[in-house]
């Protein structure tokens, strides 16, 4: 329904929750599922954003002193602008949480909080290494080491779930993969993305400019450009996955993402990404800074169905709605994102019909200089085959692989023990008392409720297989 507010996917935020003095723990209790799984995937995740965090970050410091090495400054400032500037807002944001969970410390540490479990406990790493983090912009590595620290003990621990040390393992890891994908998230789409219009204009010029003098040879800090600029895609689109995997995993009400399933969003994302850079980069090419207007226009367009399709409500927060939709509306020039609970169709074809028409524009006009670019033949049809495969594999993972599809069959990841323990026991019972009963009418029942039970399974171990 048109205008209808929907509860925010981005930000969790408690209800009317009273807050204890031992800080975020009390909360996520609440939120973290019965049955609690860490899968080696999601260890995977935890290093592998890592990795790419390092690489990105790194690769865009390289290029600019490439830059300035060969004289180009205005090309090395731009890039090193790009990178630092939003590196410095992120680790500002790390540093204020870390100094936040250090407060939480001291006040469970305290000799008079003696009801809390944490009373003994030392804390995770020391002030002067978190500072010192921050400092060398590796701030983000701190939540994603902590997530993949309490994850591997989790994994380590053989007691049951319903253990107390084991749930605190996990809810601690929740708590700093929450921290962690929220952080890479706003550095990729304040960093990596605004990055690639930059590099990619830069990279597209220098091609150009050494593919017109004939010589056949480039230079290998083009190569490494162009190795920069797949790294920050690979962060663009990984950021935007583990967001959502995330939230899933935190949530009673929702089931994890299979590794599979987070695959297939990721080569979505890839390749849509991939097309949308290519589209905003030949648009610099073509216009320069006149493509500011054309900017505007397209957050015009994406505000409205924004409003629209993806109104948010949070209670007693009327700012923060107004700042969700707008930190939306600005994700939407590189990628369209779904920050709002209920259904996505409208939202994203919307959205990718916004990309889509853009993209045709531009590749159909060939307005001077694009028209004399190098291989601009293949190019024009190269970028929309990208974009309609990677429209393809979306289509694909909704109708196929979409978690809820598991969740409507009754996946046990996310059921919650005691309620599973009860059916089970009525299962049983009911199967018993229809051994003993005699009336064809009953037995025909058991019989018929049998028979489904069979096909969810039979759906279940389907899905399982894909």
């Amino acid at each position: 329904m048109y205008l209808k507010k929907h509860e925010s996917k981005l930000l969790l935020i408690p209800k009317e929750v009273e807050r204890e003095d031992a800080g975020v723990i009390a909360v996520l209790t609440d939120r973290i599922p019965s049955v609690l799984i860490v899968r080696w995937f999601d260890l995977f995740c935890f290093g592998f954003a890592m990795c790419s965090y390092v690489l990105d970050f790194f690769s865009d410091i390289g290029i600019a002193i490439f830059h300035f090495w060969a004289g180009r400054h205005l090309s090395g400032a731009l890039v090193l602008t790009f990178a630092l500037l939003p590196s410095i807002i992120i680790n500002i944001i790390s540093m204020v949480w870390m100094l936040d969970d250090e407060m939480h410390w001291k006040r469970r540490a305290h000799p008079r909080r003696t009801g809390t479990f944490e009373l003994n406990q030392k804390r995770f790493i020391s002030l002067g290494k978190m500072i010192t983090l921050c400092i060398f912009q590796m701030g983000p590595l701190f939540w994603y080491y902590k997530a993949l620290y309490y994850g591997w003990m989790f994994t380590k621990s053989k007691k049951d779930c319903m253990d107390r040390e084991k749930r605190k393992f996990f809810m601690k890891m929740v708590e700093a993969e929450r921290d962690a994908t929220l952080l890479r998230f706003f550095e990729a789409f304040l960093e990596s993305a605004p990055q690639l219009i930059v590099q990619g204009s830069i990279a597209a010029n220098y091609f150009r400019s050494y593919y017109m003098s004939g010589s056949g040879t480039y230079p290998y800090w083009l190569y490494f450009q162009a190795a920069s600029l797949t790294l920050s895609i690979i962060s663009i689109s990984w950021s935007v996955v583990v967001q959502n995997r995330s939230l899933r995993m935190t949530r009673d009400d929702k089931v994890n993402i299979w590794p599979h399933e987070a695959i297939l969003q990721f080569c979505w994302r890839f390749l849509t990404i991939l097309a949308r850079i290519i589209t905003l980069v030949a648009f610099v090419l073509s216009y320069g800074i006149y493509v500011i207007p054309m900017i505007f226009g397209h957050l015009l367009v994406t505000l409205i169905h924004v409003i629209f399709l993806q109104a948010l409500h949070i209670e007693a927060c009327t700012h923060i709605e107004k700042l969700l939709l707008f930190i939306n509306t600005v994700i939407h020039i590189f990628t369209p994102f779904n920050m709002a609970e209920g259904n996505t169709r409208w939202r994203y074809l919307c959205a990718y019909g916004v990309e889509f028409v853009e993209m045709m524009v531009i590749f159909v006009i060939l307005p001077a200089p694009l028209n004399t670019f190098p291989f601009i033949d293949k190019v024009k049809y190269g970028v929309p085959v990208l974009f309609t495969i990677g429209i393809s594999i979306m289509l694909m993972y909704y109708k196929f692989f979409h978690p809820n599809r598991r969740q409507l069959l009754g996946a046990t990841s996310q059921v919650d023990l005691n309620s599973e323990a009860l059916a089970n026991e009525e299962l049983s019972s009911s199967v018993l008392v229809s051994e003993e009963i005699s009336d064809d009418s009953i037995r025909k029942i058991k019989v018929d409720t049998v028979e489904e039970e069979n096909v969810t399974e039979i759906l279940l171990e389907d899905e399982c297989t894909n």
